[in-house]
């Protein structure tokens, strides 16, 4: 006969299996595990994009997460993606954080878990002077054409600030593909993060294009790097890490190098 001691052990194994309290390894157990950190990267100057002759990956974000990883004590892994893919990816698992320029709304909040802000910025729109249109309201019209990338927050703004013109979402790999809509006179207007705007224009200072009602914009909002739901252990080391980043002067150093002085 088994012994009593016994039979409560089998019972309290087969209580965790079917409650489902058996542990399973988190995402900070896996990558302390294997020993590498998966980040998923979408393109925006100079935040993170390909270096056209090498196809390396470099920008704030690129610089910032070889030192995310190296306090982690991580190899970095950098994976693909587009902005239209960014969180299905983080969902279906196929890198660990987004670590993008990605404005933390509420309606991304509902599939992931965004950290504290590294660095604020707000939104903008910058129309084609050729285009008869100079005000937001001249832009909010029948016949008017206003583009942006396709799952990003720029598509939610334009939609609700400009319900009259026609929306065109678009799928690419970075802004520079809309604003050259924008350039073509394909399209009046896009709207997008005041700081990629006012670089794009300052390298392109001969296209026919200009911030709307000069200094315009939609409220100040951060960038934030995402996880996914129920990944606390990552996110509190994510939060830390951005905390120690601006106070030890790391952040505004790549502020400085990437933001500020700016060369492509």
């Amino acid at each position: 006969m088994m012994s009593l001691t016994k039979n409560l052990k089998i019972a309290a194994a087969a209580l965790l299996a079917l409650t489902g309290f058996a542990a399973a390894e988190t995402t900070m157990e896996r990558i302390q595990s294997d020993g590498a950190i998966r980040v998923g990267m979408a393109d925006s100057v100079p935040f993170q994009f390909k270096d056209p002759a090498s196809g390396e990956w470099r920008g704030y974000n690129v610089d910032m997460a070889n030192e995310m990883a190296q306090a982690l004590g991580a190899d970095l892994e950098i994976v693909d993606a587009t902005w239209a893919t960014l969180i299905p990816g983080l969902e279906g698992n196929r890198w660990d954080v987004a670590f993008v320029d990605m404005f933390a709304t509420p309606e991304r909040a509902v599939k992931v878990m965004f950290a504290d802000p590294y660095f604020t910025t707000r939104q903008t729109v910058m129309g084609n002077t050729r285009s008869g249109v100079e005000t937001w309201d001249d832009l909010n019209q029948d016949g008017r054409i206003i583009v942006f990338l396709a799952g990003t927050a720029d598509e939610a703004v334009a939609r609700e600030k400009f319900p009259n013109a026609e929306s065109r979402p678009m799928i690419a790999e970075g802004l520079g593909t809309v604003f050259l809509e924008v350039a073509s006179g394909r399209a009046d207007a896009t709207v997008a993060s005041e700081l990629n705007i006012r670089l794009y224009l300052a390298s392109n200072p001969n296209a026919p294009l200009t911030i709307l009602e000069g200094g315009r914009g939609i409220d100040a909002q951060g960038f934030s790097y995402a996880v996914r739901p129920g990944d606390h252990h990552l996110l509190e080391f994510l939060n830390t890490w951005v905390r120690s980043a601006k106070a030890t002067g790391l952040a505004a150093e790549m502020e400085s190098k990437w933001i500020d002085n700016f060369e492509e």
